[in-house]
């Protein structure tokens, strides 16, 4: 006999009897008894086996009408359109996403070639470009024969350049168009006489400006450094880009100060004077300036003097 409290004054007996009947048969008795006056207030009898197949019943009534609910027409209608509607939201937000970064790839190789072209002197949308002459412009010796070895070292150092330019974000503040050049005042990045001036004739895009060596160039207004490097030609390069779409480099340095990425304030040094590329045969700086991706005459808005 096991003996409950469960409410007072009431407790609750739980009996098992045997009872025979033409056989064994187990019987679980419920008694609720006052406990007070010890009076049986009601009995229950069961079979042992009730409640655990009652516990029994209730799962598998669970279980049926899960399965039935999962796969009603209606049900499955439904679910259907949820997983659906998660989908295709999801799938757009991919769709946007990939779009987005194909743009943003576009823009960075379209700024990637057109910087490779403004280095290598090459102008870009000009209609009488082909009349050019197709030497490179002599900033001081002639040209000279290459070395095997050479040009692979400069297509190893261009290639790591471009995936250091790729890897810089695109600012929607850097070239933007606010004022035309005229009303510019743009700071001298060294000053001194003018060996060779502005002659795009001969593909000479830029001005050639004598200075002592170790003399410090200086940058002609703020921006970021889009290109600091070594080519063959040209030797330690800097290219920055400025507001109102202007664009800056200076030539055969001996030595780089600032890196790719880097803000720069106007009259800030950028590099030192130097005698470095082919292009070069004694301390000057090869300056040019390019508006709206095109090279202009820097003299008429930069005194050197």
């Amino acid at each position: 006999m096991l003996i409950f409290k469960k409410f007072a004054p009431t407790y609750v007996i739980v009996k098992v009897q045997n009872k025979e009947e033409g056989g064994e048969k187990r019987l679980l008795k419920i008694v609720l008894v006052d406990e007070d006056t010890h009076e049986q207030l009601r009995s229950l009898r069961y079979r042992t086996w009730y409640p655990l197949g009652l516990v029994f019943l209730l799962i598998g009534l669970i279980a049926l009408t899960s399965t039935a609910l999962l796969f009603l027409p209606p049900f499955q209608t439904i679910l259907g359109k949820l997983t659906q509607t998660t989908d295709s939201a999801e799938l757009l937000k991919l769709r946007e996403q990939t779009l987005s970064l194909e743009e943003l790839a576009d823009a960075q190789n379209l700024m990637i070639g057109n910087l490779q072209k403004m280095i290598n002197g090459e102008i870009m949308g000009s209609e009488d470009s082909s009349d050019l002459a197709p030497q490179v412009h002599n900033d001081s010796i002639p040209q000279i024969d290459r070395i095997e070895e050479d040009e692979l070292l400069r297509r190893e150092i261009e290639i790591e350049e471009r995936l250091a330019l790729a890897s810089q974000p695109l600012s929607s503040e850097i070239g933007r168009a606010s004022r035309p050049l005229q009303q510019l005042y743009l700071v001298a990045p060294v000053t001194g006489s003018v060996s060779l001036g502005f002659d795009p004739a001969k593909r000479h895009l830029g001005v050639d400006i004598n200075a002592p060596a170790g003399t410090p160039i200086k940058s002609i207004l703020a921006g970021h450094i889009i290109y600091a490097g070594w080519t063959l030609e040209t030797g330690n390069t800097v290219g920055i880009q400025h507001d109102h779409n202007l664009i800056s480099f200076y030539k055969h340095n001996s030595a780089l100060l600032k890196e790719t990425g880097t803000f720069v304030q106007a009259g800030e040094a950028v590099a030192i004077i130097g005698n470095t590329g082919t292009l070069s045969s004694g301390p000057h700086l090869h300056f040019e300036l390019w508006s709206e991706g095109k090279p202009v005459n820097p003299r008429e808005y930069i005194d050197f003097e």
